[in-house]
């Protein structure tokens, strides 16, 4: 009787190098390079594109804007300020927010005499 394994080594070598390089041609004869090249774009500017979406929809940016400060007269209300000092193609419900949340008003009421600071785009 002859015995299979000669020494310590040879019981642990395996076909390792040779089925990598067995799997290595199989995809390489799958997978053309321009084929490869053109996946690799297409992943690129999947990625960059999903950044960007996820960036346009974060919420604010951080460009600062320019701030004008008013005095509240008596019989002013937001509505009034808003349509007076908003750009025409912004929405007034939408200045009334950005002024609320500028001056850390929760409630819509405001006094004859405070200051307010209105963005200016």
């Amino acid at each position: 009787m002859m015995m299979k394994y000669s020494t310590y080594r040879s019981i642990y070598d395996t076909n390792k190098d040779i089925q990598t390089y067995v799997w290595r041609d199989r995809m390489r004869d799958t997978i053309s390079q321009p084929l490869l090249l053109k996946l690799l774009l297409v992943m690129l500017l999947l990625i960059i594109g999903c950044t960007g979406a996820v960036s346009a929809f974060s919420g604010k940016s951080d460009q600062s804007i320019m701030m004008k400060n008013i005095i509240i007269q008596p019989g002013d209300t937001l509505w009034k300020i808003a349509v007076s000092e908003k750009p025409d193609y912004l929405d007034t419900r939408v200045y009334i927010k950005e002024m609320k949340e500028i001056n850390g008003l929760s409630q819509s009421g405001i006094r004859a005499g405070e200051v307010l600071s209105l963005p200016q785009y």
